[in-house]
Formats: structure tokens, sequence, C-alpha cells
């Protein structure tokens, strides 16, 4: 693959059969001791973990974290941050054919990752100028 492909060839539209199982994860992932709106800053941060660039749960919790110390710090309410294992199973309960389209733009197996590590290697050696 040339450098200036893009890595991601899907449409970066939500797929209507994704809306539906989003659309689920959102309501299951509605109960909790959280506000509305401390509800929809959690939903969003973990759906960020579907981002291609590939964010770990772990640096979404702390910038979620850090936000809400930000926010209270400028309002003066302190907010409270869910625990990292809420925050991790939150996450964890995306739909996983979802984060694997958005983060890596199909649905992945090991298979796909071993022919793309062979596809990186045969294009390596084809630029590479042999030695003699």
């Amino acid at each position: 693959m040339l450098q200036n492909e893009h890595v991601r060839p899907h449409s970066e539209k939500i797929q209507p059969d994704y809306q539906n199982r989003l659309r689920d994860w959102l309501q299951a992932s509605s109960k909790g001791r959280f506000s509305e709106d401390e509800l929809k800053l959690h939903r969003s941060a973990a759906l960020a973990y579907a981002d291609p660039r590939r964010p770990s749960i772990r640096s979404l919790y702390q910038m979620l974290c850090a936000m809400l110390d930000h926010d209270g710090n400028l309002t003066g309410i302190a907010l409270n941050c869910p625990s990292y294992e809420y925050f991790r199973r939150l996450v964890l309960t995306l739909p996983a054919d979802y984060v694997d389209h958005m983060r890596y733009g199909r649905g992945i197996g090991l298979w796909d990752i071993v022919h793309d590590a062979g596809q990186i290697i045969d294009d390596i050696a084809t630029l590479t100028p042999t030695r003699s």
C-alpha cells in the first residue's frame, strides 16, 4: 500500500446495520447513578474507542477524567468521574463488529492480520534495492 493511500477504504457513515446495534447499546448503557448529561459524555468517550486512530481504553478514560476535572474547575461544581472498571465495561459492550469495522476498516480475523503483514513485507521487499 502506498503511503498516501487511505488505510480505511470504507465509508465514514455509520451503516444501517450498525445503527440498530448502537441504538441498543445506548439504551442498555443508560442505567446507573449518573445524570443523562454525564452518561452522554461517558458514552461519547466510550464510542471514541472505535476511532481509526485506535485509542486505548485507558487513554480515553484519562481524557474523560481530565475533561470532568477541567469542567469542575471552571464551574466550581465537583463532577464524579466514573470508575475505570465501569468505563472499561461500557467500552467493551460496544458492538464488536462495529468497533472492528471502524478501527480496522473491516471485520478482522487472524488470517487478515497475517495476510496484511505479508503484504507489508512484500511491499518493503519491492522498494528495497538488492545488495550485490
